[in-house]
């Protein structure tokens, strides 16, 4: 597999789009400092799912959108696609080609393609994992991984590793499983609180059920009895209203009649009232068409006016546009004459041309035949002239050389004294170099000392470091115990406020009732809620509390009846079963004797319940009346002695939930230990929010003397990075001082050499003195005879010079006749342009004046017509006004008609109002009678209805369904001393949950079904524990294995790279070599074994880069990204760099960004990135043949 194509738009600085085609081998891409080079790796990365901006160099995702130039306007989207060769089915899909697409909008919004389909991002990271061309892989490699794998922290250096040794995929799915198995957790922590609570609940709603089934066997026979009381009721009250009927019947008839006449004389009325409004209707709308005619004629008048002023203004422009045709006219007349002039001088000239140059043929010719004859009597002339000049140069060179050796023989005599000189200054200095040695080697000593004892330091502040580390992990350890312990109490907490919020434990009524008041603040308007949620009971008495009130806990707490009504109707209607509801305003408290009190008091730890708990003072009377009589003690023994002293007329319940109910019956057992009761849940919140906190507060405490740790560490190694510093500069000191020793040396020795050289010189001078005399005679006669041989060559110039005036005077003559001409035929074809230019400007201003005109007729002809539009207008709109004037008198007419038919209307409406008068006196005397009937009557239905409603309230009967049970009373007195009785003993049952029975079978089904799924998650989780287990056993088989070959690779590669020395990578915790951190370690030649920080900044980087080439041998990428890794690097290690990677070349595709000649020498192409326009990149690309790459390198 390997990288096609990439193709860029919109991406950074890359505001046109752009496509690379990669070639296998290895790809250079160069350019100079902020062309937007580095932008190519960035989009590669991003296109592979690289989240972080900062990585990208930005600050938010949107800063990767190329934002504008100067001539350029922002873009609204990038996009990058990358297309990889999947021949080889590497990536795990049915394509031999693979393209992924990324793309980024300004408002955030992002999209992933695979093959142009819509993905996610997920799905682009899993078909590249392992493969090392993902994100956190190491086929994208810059600056900042290099970094990274430089790192004091050895554990940032791991994900290299991890992508090498293919266990990326194996380590994403152990953490997913992780994930699912604290979710696991989680969800078996909540089913069993669930279960616990329901189990709390199952037994008291069977004792519940039991109870409800005989509440409703007695309520049934008491139906029944009261039921056949209110029919009786209701039949007497039928007959009574019977006879009423009747009466009410008459009164209805004299009504009905009074009715009718009080009707005919209203409908009258009502018509007439409508004929008035329509009178009124036909005078206002006659006045509003009489206003709108007014209006009209205005209208009509402006709009006359109007079109006159625009046909006065017509008139005024035809009459222009005639006078500018006629003036473009006479100026076109006085053009074609002028053109006409002009093109007959234009032939003139042209003919004037042909003669001249005619003319011009001939004369050349005979200038040209004299010219040759003069040419080569002057180049005998000069022939002579230049051997004079050579012989004169030659005498005047032996003239030099004479005066050269009278100034030598000057020369050397100041040259031996000068010598002499230097010799003795040669002497000196040679002395003061010698003790300036001794005083820099001196110093070099005290260097070195002084070097040493930094050493010595630095080992002693890395002990302390260690010292440290050890207290920082112990500070880890503890944070992340507290941790467990802080989530365990949050998950605690979480779930038992979800049961709160979904009022888990409550019947479903109730539930249905809290719900409904949260949801509808109308609904909920007076309702304070439940007892469990006003109460507030002292820690060790939630049992002894929730076994008093019972049931009662569940009561809704309401301001008055009519909110407890509205609770129970809303019930009703939607079916959502029963409910009891205490109003603050019926509800009394209950009293306890003064006896009683004493008997109490007087009894060890008894307490009245009344007195134990907290709530609002409004609940006073609620609670009273619940717990008023009910006490507490610690134990069934003192429970039963208190009860008989009170002769059983209290209930008592112990701390455990023992009861001693009210006429001596007894009530206990076992409690299942795992319950969580409503009040111990809101105990248990309370306590848990206490100690979230108290863990929260030693987590902090703990964190920041993790971080006072941290800090001092850091502080340690900033001091040994102080002194690895000053180490660094006394090198470079010891370095420039043992340079100045090896430089002051060898002045020394220079000096030397110098004052040796001096003395022979002196010799040297004496000889070449006497050399230098001989030689000055020869010159001397040399002289004489070469100034005899000009004299005579001098005569023969002068013969052939008086010749060359003859001739050369024939020559200006002729030469003077064909300047004059030549003048004269540029004249004239200067005078033939300008001519030319004229008569085209002409022909120009013609057609600009046919134009012209052409346009004006077009006007004068719109102007005509638009003149003739608007007379038209104007008589059509005064035959409009006329009209209109003529149409005013007939509305006037109108008007004063339908004024008099309304007075006539207004007459009969006053008599018909005095008759309705009197027919209404006479209904309400009908009517009062009627009220009087109406009221009686009433009272009885209400009566009968009061019983209707009893039937429906208390029974959910209609009338109708009553009668079916409807049975003959004998005797009224015994039935209602048998309803007494019945109510007696309902009311001895006291509170009864009717839904109980419902509830209790819908809670076993419910904890049969959560026990079976608690079963379920106890297997999901053992299998998720095998699951992991054996990952992490492959994943560190798989992880040793590669290491140990990445291990061994890295040396060779290190050795290869620095020419010698070795290297090894170590890991920190062999017991978990899943999450340890990896040391590096080097040795380059020369250099003891020492970390990285120890090395410079060259010797760092090139360490980082054999481990990258070191795992490119292992697994090798399909292709790899190097942007300027070799920055930090010599020539010479770029060479080898570059020589090695060459080498992988054979099995990865390298894209290389890079400056260094080194690097790009080994490129199989290149592609130049420049901004010829200024913040836009653009690309160029070079094709390199192997035997050209040094050309182009260079």
């Amino acid at each position: 597999m390997q990288l096609k194509k990439l193709e860029i738009q919109g991406f950074k600085s890359f505001a046109n789009k752009i496509e690379i085609n990669f070639e296998s081998g290895i790809t250079g891409v160069v350019g100079p400092n902020g062309s937007g080079k580095s932008n190519i790796s960035d989009s590669i990365r991003w296109v592979l799912g690289e989240q972080s901006a900062k990585t990208l160099r930005g600050s938010k995702m949107e800063d990767v959108i190329f934002s504008g130039a100067a001539d350029r306007k922002p873009l609204g989207m990038a996009e990058v696609s990358i297309t990889l060769d999947n021949s080889s089915e590497t990536l795990p899909i049915d394509y031999s080609e693979v393209r992924i697409t990324r793309r980024v909008y300004r408002s955030g919004d992002s999209e992933y393609f695979l093959n142009k389909s819509s993905c996610r991002l997920k799905d682009v990271r899993e078909l590249l994992m392992d493969t090392g061309i993902g994100k956190d892989g190491y086929s994208i490699i810059g600056q900042g991984k290099i970094d990274e794998i430089l790192s004091n922290k050895s554990e940032d250096r791991r994900q290299i590793f991890e992508e090498a040794a293919g266990i990326v995929k194996y380590k994403t799915r152990k953490d997913e499983a992780e994930k699912k198995l604290t979710s696991t957790k989680e969800n078996l922590l909540r089913v069993l609180d669930i279960l616990n609570e329901l189990e709390g609940q199952l037994s008291p709603l069977k004792k519940q059920s039991m109870k409800a089934k005989e509440f409703t066997v007695l309520k049934e026979r008491l139906l029944n009895l009261e039921v056949n009381l209110f029919i009786r009721e209701i039949d007497k009250i039928d007959a009574e209203l019977k006879l009423m009927y009747e009466q009410i019947h008459v009164l209805n008839q004299s009504i009905e009649e009074q009715q009718k006449e009080k009707s005919f004389y209203y409908d009258n009325l009502q018509e007439l009232e409508a004929l008035l409004n329509q009178c009124s209707i036909k005078i206002a709308n006659k006045q509003d068409e009489y206003f709108n005619i007014q209006k009209s004629i205005e209208k009509i008048e402006g709009q006359i006016n109007l079109k006159k002023e625009k046909s006065n203004n017509t008139d005024s422009n035809i009459k222009r546009i005639e006078i500018e045709i006629k003036e473009i006219q006479k100026e076109q007349d006085h053009l074609s004459v002028k053109l006409e002039e002009k093109l007959k001088y234009f032939n003139e000239i042209c003919s004037e041309l042909d003669s001249i140059q005619e003319y011009l043929r001939s004369q050349a010719l005979a200038y040209d035949q004299l010219h040759h004859t003069n040419s080569q009597k002057e180049k005998d002339v000069e022939d002579y002239k230049t051997f004079i000049l050579d012989t004169i140069n030659e005498i005047s060179d032996l003239k030099s050389e004479i005066k050269g050796l009278k100034t030598l023989m000057t020369t050397m005599e100041e040259r031996n004294r000068q010598v002499s000189d230097e010799r003795s200054e040669y002497e000196q200095r040679i002395s003061e170099r010698a003790k300036q040695l001794n005083d820099l080697k001196q110093d070099l000593s005290e260097l070195e000392k002084h070097n040493q004892r930094i050493v010595a330091n630095i080992a002693e502040q890395n002990h302390h470091k260690e010292h440290l580390m050890n207290q920082l992990n112990k500070a880890s350890n503890e944070m992340n115990t507290l941790q467990n312990h802080l989530r365990n109490k949050e998950a605690r907490r979480t779930v038992i406020e979800d049961m709160e919020r979904e009022h888990e434990g409550y019947n479903k009524s109730v539930k249905n009732i809290l719900v409904a008041c949260n949801k509808d603040k109308e609904l909920g308007k007076g309702v304070f809620g439940a007892i469990a949620d006003l109460i507030q009971v002292p820690k060790g008495y939630e049992v002894a509390l929730e076994t008093a009130l019972g049931p009662a806990l569940q009561y809704i707490v309401s301001k008055e009846e009519n909110d407890g009504k509205r609770l129970i109707q809303y019930l009703k209607k939607y079916n959502l079963g029963r409910i009891t509801v205490l109003p603050l305003t019926t509800i009394q408290g209950r009293t306890i004797t003064k006896e009683e009190i004493g008997i109490i008091e007087n009894f060890h730890d008894a307490q009245i319940a009344f007195d134990i708990i907290q709530y609002e003072n409004t609940f006073k009377n609620i609670f009273s009346s619940l717990l008023s009589r009910v006490l507490v003690v610690r134990s069934l023994d003192q429970g039963i002695e208190l009860a008989r002293k009170l002769n059983h007329k209290f209930k008592i319940v112990t701390l455990d939930g023992d009861v001693l109910n009210i006429g001596g019956s007894l009530t206990g057992g076992s409690v299942s230990g795992k319950t969580t009761s409503i009040l111990g849940r809101k105990r248990e919140l309370e306590d848990l929010i206490v100690e979230i906190d108290d863990f929260q507060h030693q987590w902090e405490s703990k964190k920041q003397v993790y971080l006072n740790l941290e800090q001092e560490i850091q502080s340690i190694l900033a001091n040994v990075e102080a002194l690895n510093t000053n180490i660094q500069e006394n090198r470079i000191q010891i370095a420039t001082l043992n340079s100045t020793i090896e430089q002051v040396t060898q002045e020394v020795h220079r000096l030397q050499s110098l004052y040796d050289n001096a003395e022979n010189e002196i010799k040297q001078i004496r000889h070449t003195k006497e050399e230098t005399n001989i030689r000055y005679l020869q010159l001397e006669n040399e002289v004489a005879k070469l100034e005899q041989e000009v004299e005579n060559v001098k005569g023969k110039i002068s013969d052939n010079q008086l010749e060359l005036v003859d001739k050369k005077q024939e020559l200006d003559r002729i030469s003077n006749i064909l300047t004059g001409h030549k003048v004269k035929l540029a004249t004239s074809e200067e005078q033939k342009k300008s001519s030319l230019v004229e008569i085209q400007r002409l022909q120009n201003s013609i057609k600009n004046n046919e134009d012209m005109i052409l346009n004006k007729k077009n006007q004068l002809k719109e102007e005509q017509g638009f003149h003739i539009l608007l007379t038209n207008e104007i008589h059509e709109l005064k035959d409009e006004f006329d009209n209109l004037w003529r149409s005013i008198s007939v509305y006037e007419d109108e008007l004063k008609k339908y004024k008099e038919e309304k007075e006539i209307h207004q007459l009969k409406e006053s008599e018909y109002k005095k008759l309705l008068k009197q027919i209404e006196t006479i209904l309400l005397e009908l009517q009062d009678s009627m009220h009087k009937l109406d009221v009686k009557r009433t009272r009885l239905e209400m009566q009968q209805q009061g019983y209707y409603t009893k039937l429906w309230e208390e029974y959910e009967l209609t009338y109708a369904e009553a009668m079916n049970f409807k049975s003959e009373i004998a005797d009224a007195s015994n039935t209602n001393k048998e309803i007494k009785e019945l109510k007696d003993r309902l009311k001895a049952l006291g509170v009864v949950n009717l839904d109980s029975i419902e509830e209790y079978e819908k809670v076993k089904e419910r904890y049969d079904f959560l026990k079976a799924q608690q079963d379920d998650l106890n297997e999901a989780q053992k299998s998720l524990v095998k699951v992991i287990g054996d990952m992490e056993i492959t994943m560190q088989k798989q992880f040793m294995d590669q290491f140990k070959i990445i291990k061994e690779n890295f040396n060779t590669v290190f050795s290869k790279l620095f020419g010698g020395g070795k290297a090894d990578l170590i890991l920190e915790d062999n017991e978990n070599v899943l999450e340890c951190g990896i040391d590096i370690v080097a040795q380059p030649p020369g250099k003891k074994l020492q970390n990285l920080s120890l090395l410079s900044g060259g010797e760092r980087a090139l360490t980082a880069i054999s481990l990258l080439f070191a795992i490119l041998l292992v697994k090798p990428s399909p292709f790899c990204i190097l942007d300027e890794i070799e920055a930090a690097l010599d020539d010479a290690n770029v060479y080898r760099y570059a020589q090695f990677l060459k080498e992988l070349s054979k099995d990865t595709q390298f894209i290389v960004v890079t400056h260094r000649k080194g690097t790009m020498e080994s490129a199989d192409a290149l592609y130049g990135v420049t901004m010829q326009e200024s913040g836009i990149s653009s690309l160029v690309s070079v094709k390199l043949s192997d035997n050209k790459n040094d050309e182009i390198a260079s």
